[in-house]
């Protein structure tokens, strides 16, 4: 590896993880289990191009940490956006966002919708 900082020995240069902003979660999200309620929030930030393909996010120590969760919740949640195709862990270099070709599941502007009115008489649109 090159040195970093112009030669100055023992100092690497190193991939960092740019701070992602996770909004607090709803209360509506708060109903379910914590690590569904994170990786919709992560899937969701994905699906909108908030967080872009090949981005790194940060560790789930300092997500957790961030959101006040255990950092197992967090762990849960990547795990399951692993699988899901919207996230790519690597051993010791971190987790990466990855495109829609990957994702077992459509993103949000190619599933399909329907529409619903709510008790107020007002739609809502919801995808499948």
């Amino acid at each position: 590896m090159r040195e970093a900082g112009g030669g100055n020995k023992g100092h690497f240069a190193m991939k960092r993880a740019r701070d992602v902003d996770f909004p607090r979660l709803p209360s509506s999200l708060l109903e379910r289990p914590l690590w569904r309620s994170v990786a919709a929030v992560v899937a969701w930030q994905i699906d909108v191009g908030r967080l872009p393909a090949g981005r790194r996010l940060p560790s789930t120590r300092t997500l957790a940490r961030q959101l006040g969760l255990s950092r197992n919740t967090v762990a849960v949640a990547f795990d399951v956006l692993v699988a899901d195709g919207y996230l790519a862990s690597h051993v010791g270099d971190g987790t990466y966002v990855l495109g829609h070709v990957h994702r077992t599941r459509a993103p949000l502007w190619l599933r399909p919708r329907r529409w619903f009115r709510d008790p107020d008489g007002l739609l809502v649109w919801v995808t499948t």
